[in-house]
Protein backbone atom coordinates (compact mmCIF):
# COMPACT_ATOMS: atom_id res chain seq x y z
CA UNK A 1 0.00 0.00 0.00
CA UNK A 2 2.96 2.24 0.80
CA UNK A 3 4.47 1.70 -2.80
CA UNK A 4 1.02 2.52 -4.48
CA UNK A 5 0.95 5.72 -2.55
CA UNK A 6 4.44 6.36 -3.77
CA UNK A 7 3.34 5.71 -7.15
CA UNK A 8 0.84 7.75 -7.01
CA UNK A 9 2.73 10.98 -5.83
CA UNK A 10 5.39 10.37 -8.68
CA UNK A 11 2.76 10.44 -11.25
CA UNK A 12 0.80 13.72 -9.54
CA UNK A 13 4.42 14.80 -9.33
CA UNK A 14 4.69 14.53 -12.68
CA UNK A 15 1.98 15.90 -14.13
CA UNK A 16 1.98 19.06 -12.08
CA UNK A 17 5.76 19.43 -12.36
CA UNK A 18 6.79 22.80 -12.95
CA UNK A 19 4.80 25.35 -14.32
CA UNK A 20 5.40 26.51 -18.63
CA UNK A 21 5.84 30.01 -18.88
CA UNK A 22 6.32 29.82 -22.31
CA UNK A 23 3.36 32.65 -24.44
CA UNK A 24 2.36 30.82 -27.16
CA UNK A 25 -0.99 32.80 -27.69
CA UNK A 26 1.27 35.02 -31.00
CA UNK A 27 1.82 31.68 -32.63
CA UNK A 28 0.30 30.91 -35.67
CA UNK A 29 0.22 27.16 -37.19
CA UNK A 30 0.77 26.62 -40.73
CA UNK A 31 -2.09 26.22 -42.99
CA UNK A 32 -2.70 22.82 -44.27
CA UNK A 33 -2.04 22.93 -48.59
CA UNK A 34 -4.10 20.07 -48.82
CA UNK A 35 -7.77 21.30 -50.94
CA UNK A 36 -10.88 20.68 -48.97
CA UNK A 37 -11.70 18.08 -51.22
CA UNK A 38 -10.61 15.06 -52.72
CA UNK A 39 -12.52 15.74 -55.75
CA UNK A 40 -10.60 16.89 -58.95
CA UNK A 41 -11.09 21.05 -60.02
CA UNK A 42 -13.88 20.82 -62.65
CA UNK A 43 -12.94 20.79 -66.32
CA UNK A 44 -13.81 23.92 -68.32
CA UNK A 45 -16.24 22.52 -70.47
CA UNK A 46 -17.07 25.60 -72.55
CA UNK A 47 -15.43 25.49 -75.99
CA UNK A 48 -13.44 28.41 -76.79
CA UNK A 49 -15.23 30.59 -79.02
CA UNK A 50 -13.68 30.57 -81.98
CA UNK A 51 -15.29 33.81 -84.09
CA UNK A 52 -12.91 35.66 -81.42
CA UNK A 53 -10.28 33.54 -81.29
CA UNK A 54 -9.05 34.27 -84.87
CA UNK A 55 -7.74 37.24 -86.18
CA UNK A 56 -10.21 38.85 -88.80
CA UNK A 57 -7.50 38.15 -91.51
CA UNK A 58 -6.63 34.92 -91.04
CA UNK A 59 -6.18 33.05 -93.97
CA UNK A 60 -8.63 30.63 -95.35
CA UNK A 61 -10.60 31.76 -92.55
CA UNK A 62 -9.08 29.56 -90.37
CA UNK A 63 -10.14 26.21 -92.18
CA UNK A 64 -7.50 25.30 -94.83
CA UNK A 65 -9.54 22.60 -95.92
CA UNK A 66 -11.37 25.42 -97.94
CA UNK A 67 -8.67 26.68 -99.43
CA UNK A 68 -9.84 24.57 -102.64
CA UNK A 69 -13.07 23.45 -103.91
CA UNK A 70 -14.27 20.14 -105.68
CA UNK A 71 -14.49 22.37 -108.81
CA UNK A 72 -10.79 23.17 -108.61
CA UNK A 73 -9.59 19.60 -108.07
CA UNK A 74 -12.10 18.65 -110.95
CA UNK A 75 -9.93 18.32 -113.44
CA UNK A 76 -7.59 15.85 -111.51
CA UNK A 77 -10.25 13.37 -111.17
CA UNK A 78 -13.04 13.28 -108.26
CA UNK A 79 -12.21 13.80 -104.36
CA UNK A 80 -12.29 11.15 -102.54
CA UNK A 81 -11.52 12.28 -99.28
CA UNK A 82 -10.68 15.33 -97.37
CA UNK A 83 -8.48 15.67 -94.66
CA UNK A 84 -7.54 18.11 -91.83
CA UNK A 85 -3.74 16.91 -90.82
CA UNK A 86 -3.13 19.43 -88.54
CA UNK A 87 -4.20 22.77 -87.93
CA UNK A 88 -1.49 24.32 -90.53
CA UNK A 89 -2.56 21.85 -92.99
CA UNK A 90 -5.38 20.04 -95.21
CA UNK A 91 -5.00 17.06 -97.49
CA UNK A 92 -7.36 16.15 -100.68
CA UNK A 93 -7.23 12.97 -102.13
CA UNK A 94 -8.43 13.20 -105.64
CA UNK A 95 -8.41 10.20 -108.02
CA UNK A 96 -4.77 8.43 -107.66
CA UNK A 97 -3.05 11.63 -106.05
CA UNK A 98 -2.99 13.44 -103.09
CA UNK A 99 -2.89 17.89 -103.00
CA UNK A 100 -1.64 19.47 -100.22
CA UNK A 101 -2.30 22.91 -98.31
CA UNK A 102 -0.34 23.99 -95.91
CA UNK A 103 0.27 27.43 -93.83
CA UNK A 104 4.16 28.40 -94.91
CA UNK A 105 6.40 30.86 -93.00
CA UNK A 106 8.44 33.57 -94.41
CA UNK A 107 11.34 31.72 -94.17
CA UNK A 108 10.89 28.71 -95.80
CA UNK A 109 9.26 31.12 -98.79
CA UNK A 110 12.28 32.58 -98.64
CA UNK A 111 14.49 29.64 -99.04
CA UNK A 112 12.10 27.07 -100.65
CA UNK A 113 14.23 24.48 -101.60
CA UNK A 114 17.80 22.74 -101.80
CA UNK A 115 20.38 23.40 -104.16
CA UNK A 116 19.54 20.34 -105.70
CA UNK A 117 16.07 21.33 -106.26
CA UNK A 118 14.73 23.43 -109.16
CA UNK A 119 13.40 26.33 -107.90
CA UNK A 120 11.60 28.75 -110.17
CA UNK A 121 9.17 31.95 -109.72
CA UNK A 122 5.45 30.72 -110.60
CA UNK A 123 3.68 34.30 -112.16
CA UNK A 124 0.34 35.99 -111.61
CA UNK A 125 -0.23 33.73 -108.23
CA UNK A 126 -0.95 35.81 -105.00
CA UNK A 127 1.80 38.88 -104.24
CA UNK A 128 4.66 36.35 -105.31
CA UNK A 129 5.15 33.00 -105.49
CA UNK A 130 7.83 30.61 -106.34
CA UNK A 131 7.67 26.67 -107.11
CA UNK A 132 9.90 24.17 -106.09
CA UNK A 133 10.64 20.55 -107.94
CA UNK A 134 10.38 17.71 -105.15
CA UNK A 135 11.19 15.21 -107.33
CA UNK A 136 7.68 13.07 -108.11
CA UNK A 137 5.48 16.20 -106.56
CA UNK A 138 5.46 19.90 -107.06
CA UNK A 139 5.33 22.37 -104.48
CA UNK A 140 4.01 26.18 -104.87
CA UNK A 141 5.09 28.62 -101.99
CA UNK A 142 2.72 31.66 -102.14
CA UNK A 143 2.68 34.73 -100.53
CA UNK A 144 -0.62 37.00 -100.67
CA UNK A 145 -1.24 39.91 -98.49
CA UNK A 146 -2.37 37.95 -95.05
CA UNK A 147 0.23 35.69 -95.07
CA UNK A 148 2.37 32.26 -96.93
CA UNK A 149 0.71 29.10 -97.89
CA UNK A 150 1.98 25.97 -100.02
CA UNK A 151 0.53 23.69 -102.33
CA UNK A 152 1.65 20.43 -103.21
CA UNK A 153 0.76 18.34 -106.08
CA UNK A 154 1.79 15.80 -108.40
CA UNK A 155 2.61 17.87 -111.35
CA UNK A 156 4.02 21.35 -111.94
CA UNK A 157 0.89 22.44 -113.71
CA UNK A 158 -1.56 20.87 -111.26
CA UNK A 159 0.13 22.82 -108.53
CA UNK A 160 0.36 26.23 -110.33
CA UNK A 161 -3.40 26.33 -111.09
CA UNK A 162 -4.48 24.89 -107.80
CA UNK A 163 -2.08 27.33 -106.40
CA UNK A 164 -3.55 30.09 -108.14
CA UNK A 165 -7.06 29.12 -107.37
CA UNK A 166 -6.28 29.07 -103.34
CA UNK A 167 -4.65 32.36 -103.64
CA UNK A 168 -7.97 34.10 -104.47
CA UNK A 169 -9.49 32.46 -101.17
CA UNK A 170 -7.15 33.25 -98.16
CA UNK A 171 -8.90 36.37 -97.03
CA UNK A 172 -12.42 35.75 -95.54
CA UNK A 173 -15.94 36.83 -97.01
Amino acid sequence: MVRRAVVMLMVLAACSGGTDTTDVSGLTLPLPSAPDTLLPPPADTQPPDVTDALPPDAMFGGDLCTALTDDDLAFLGRVRDVASLSADACEWQVGTTAVQVQLASPAQFAQPGTAEQEIAPVDGVGLDAIGVDLGGEYRVYVQVENGYFSVTAGSRTAAERLAAAAAERTLPG
